[in-house]
């Protein structure tokens, strides 16, 4: 059977892509969003926070996954190396990382079943009266992860759910 003259793929598929960083390293993201999204599939970017408006506005599906890329920017900067130093350490920066992480970590597991945006908050539809369907209250469950590595929950995201993840560099 061609695939020419077709839109869609004959399958539509649940997509959750799971991005951490800047959005420098969202927007490629989008992009590869945006294009799935052409062709019928549902596409969920699990990101930060900050990103919630910048996802809105580009007709994608917005997840908050936790954390502040700004403070994971700067942990980075200041430690370039494989091991922090001590003044890093003694500063306390460690365990507050740890926490950040493992919130990053739980947002992306929700991420991958959860209906709505990930931030707990009730949404009102702009039209009450729509019967178009809302991404909020829809239920979502995953087929596929697509991830940057710095995400780092992917793999044991995928292994857990049994789907495959397909792992990028932007």
């Amino acid at each position: 059977m061609s695939m020419e003259g077709q839109d869609k793929f004959p399958l539509r598929l649940n997509i959750v892509i799971h991005v951490v960083g800047s959005r420098g390293d969202v927007q490629p993201f989008v992009a590869l969003g945006k294009e799935l999204q052409k062709h019928g599939h549902r596409v969920r970017l699990a990101t930060h926070l900050a990103f919630r408006e910048y996802i809105n506005e580009t007709g994608l599906e917005f997840f908050s996954i936790g954390g502040d890329p700004a403070e994971l920017m700067a942990f980075m900067v200041n430690n370039p190396g494989l091991m922090p130093d001590m003044r890093t350490i003694r500063s306390g920066a460690i365990p507050k990382r740890r926490r950040e992480m493992k919130a990053i970590f739980s947002g992306c597991w929700r991420s991958c079943f959860e209906t709505g945006d990930g931030t707990g908050m009730h949404h009102i539809k702009e039209d009450p009266w729509s019967d178009a369907p809302d991404c909020n209250t829809q239920p979502f469950v995953a087929d596929v992860i697509i991830a940057n590595p710095p995400s780092f929950a992917h793999l044991s995201c995928a292994e857990k759910l049994g789907i495959p993840v397909n792992m990028m560099f932007t």
